[in-house]
């Protein structure tokens, strides 16, 4: 189980949430630095912050998630998760999952694309190496991944191209956790300071 002071933040109090992910390393980072072209932007972008703008596609992302999440947890003892969660080995270890059960073995990892991926092992790799980082985080056993393909109607507003989403249930890879967790010790040393 996770506990109490693990949850650190809800991104609904979004600048807080912000300014405590900047302290640390989260499985976005984790994620875009899967090489060495990822990992200079990651630097970069945690020296010199910059807002990315808000577009259409997280627009989508961010009105389909709760609907993902419902669907899933008819299936799944899920709820949707917006606390910015600590890891209990060091607290600048951090991932906000999409949804978590109430036993907390359990994440889930929502996505929308412009693109049909059939199986995980077709899911980019910086993905899956989110969902890693998140449950190493969390100590969660599994990840509930899920993602909706978008389309676009005759307006041009993106719709959802399927009535429910495609998930797979992804178990721990510890050497792919291994791997996060060098990445994010490279990365949180080279940090500026907060």
């Amino acid at each position: 189980m996770i506990t109490q002071e693990r949850f650190l933040v809800q991104s609904a109090d979004y600048e807080k949430w912000l300014e405590v992910r900047a302290t640390g390393v989260t499985a976005t980072m984790v994620g875009k630095a899967h090489d060495d072209r990822g990992f200079k932007e990651v630097l970069s972008q945690m020296t010199d912050p910059t807002p990315i703008p808000d577009n259409a596609y997280m627009a989508f992302g961010r009105d389909q998630e709760p609907h993902i999440i419902s669907r899933l947890s008819e299936r799944f003892e899920i709820e949707g998760n917006d606390w910015l969660i600590a890891s209990e080995r060091e607290p600048w270890m951090m991932a906000t999952p999409d949804g978590l059960s109430g036993d907390h073995q359990t994440i889930v990892e929502v996505k929308t694309t412009g693109r049909d991926w059939g199986d995980y092992s077709r899911v980019p790799i910086y993905y899956q190496r989110q969902v890693q980082w998140q449950l190493f985080v969390t100590g969660a056993a599994e990840c509930v991944f899920a993602w909706m393909l978008r389309a676009t109607d005759r307006s041009g507003t993106f719709v959802p191209a399927w009535l429910g989403p495609k998930y797979v249930t992804v178990k721990r890879n510890e050497r792919m956790i291994s791997d996060c967790i060098e990445t994010a010790e490279k990365l949180y040393s080279l940090r500026p300071a907060v």
